[in-house]
């Protein structure tokens, strides 16, 4: 959540760690691939995980892309499971082997810890947690070309004449990477149930990726991918073990992969939202062709000072009010008004980079994966007229 922490101007002692171990995926075609890939799953609870296991690490690298491939995991974690299920299965495990494809690290999508998950059951309320109301954010009043903001900034916007001026972004055709998916904030987690409360043992952080803001972010990408968009997914974790700091770790993973692939014009830094007034939560959920779906909302740098230099901010605004209308006409209250701040957010280090919160800790993982398969499409167009 990008509240949460305030942009820090100077840097720490310590270094961040350089990419050799980051996690990344990317949309480029798989014919540098000249070697096979082999993933095991041990454990499984039931028949058919084995098979799943293998078929959503193949997603991640590229040789098979099944429509719908976050989706269907996202479904079988929310399921309510058969009888003698046991109701969870065993997760990817840590220990997937790295395929270098045209000399990017990737791996197995959606890592999940090694333990037992037991996914899809509601549990009883404990009594311990809270309160979870659902509803419908405002999507905003005054809307001019679909286009509504919350202004908190220190610049007044003329949301009209800003969206006569194309943005700086060149989308290219081909198979250099042209957008990067990351998280600032890596294991913001979303829930897997809902049934109107939460417990304390319910996590708001985790690195089970298939339960955190990197679902979202995977989904995203392979509607990307589908469009024919290269695209990087870095799933470095800045968050922790230490949360302060977060974005100054995040700012560095980001220029060292512009640095390796300068093609990329877009960064996306996906977060989640935390709503409400303890213990009560709230969850901002908007039905989309009969389905649930989190409300998202598009957060932009509108400023420049000495201590945070953003000279050229009015671009990635141009380019916030297009994806911004863009969501908004298609799918109808699918997003909260455009928030325009004066923290930069490391949206500073192109002319294409955005802060998007997809719902908040108290949506299901189903209900923010759907979102970002949403968000993933309407980019594509948006981006497909920038080419």
């Amino acid at each position: 959540m990008y509240m949460q922490e305030r942009e820090k101007n100077s840097k720490t002692k310590e270094e961040p760690k350089g990419l050799k171990l980051e996690k990344v995926r990317t949309g480029i075609a798989i014919a540098a691939l000249t070697g096979c890939a082999v993933f095991a799953v041990a454990g499984a609870a039931g028949g058919g995980i084995l098979g799943l296991g293998r078929d959503i690490a193949l997603l991640s690298v590229g040789i098979m892309q099944p429509e719908g491939g976050a989706r269907m995991l996202h479904q079988r974690l929310e399921r309510i499971p058969a009888a003698g299920d046991g109701g969870g299965y065993w997760g990817l495990g840590d220990n997937l082997s790295y395929i270098p494809i045209g000399g990017i690290q990737t791996s197995g999508m959606l890592n999940s810890s090694s333990s037992k998950i037991t996914s899809g059951v509601v549990p009883a309320e404990a009594g311990d947690g809270g309160k979870v109301v659902e509803q419908m954010f405002d999507p905003g009043a005054s809307f001019v070309q679909g286009v509504s903001i919350k202004n908190a900034s220190s610049s007044g916007i003329n949301i009209a004449n800003e969206l006569k001026v194309a943005p700086k972004i060149k989308i290219r055709d081909g198979s250099n990477p042209q957008v990067l998916i990351m998280h600032t904030h890596t294991t913001e987690a979303y829930m897997t149930y809902y049934a109107g409360y939460y417990n304390k043992a319910d996590p708001s952080r985790t690195k089970d990726e298939t339960r955190s803001v990197v679902a979202v972010g995977e989904a995203v990408s392979e509607q990307l991918r589908a469009a024919g968009i290269g695209v990087i997914h870095s799933l470095t974790v800045h968050d922790s073990p230490k949360y302060d700091g977060a974005y100054i770790r995040a700012e560095e993973t980001i220029k060292k992969i512009l640095k390796q692939y300068p093609t990329i014009s877009v960064v996306l830094d996906i977060h989640r939202d935390a709503l409400g007034k303890p213990p009560t939560k709230l969850k901002p959920t908007v039905k989309i062709n009969g389905r649930k779906a989190a409300q998202m909302m598009i957060i932009t740098s509108c400023c420049d000072s000495k201590a945070a230099p953003h000279p050229n901010w009015r671009e990635n605004l141009r380019f916030a009010l297009r994806l911004q209308a863009a969501l908004h006409t298609q799918y109808n209250g699918i997003m909260r008004p455009l928030y325009l701040v004066d923290s930069r957010y490391n949206q500073h280090l192109t002319h294409g980079s955005l802060l998007i919160e997809v719902g908040s800790d108290a949506n299901t993982v189903s209900e923010a994966v759907y979102s970002g398969e949403i968000l993933g499409k309407t980019l594509a167009q948006v981006l497909g007229k920038l080419k």
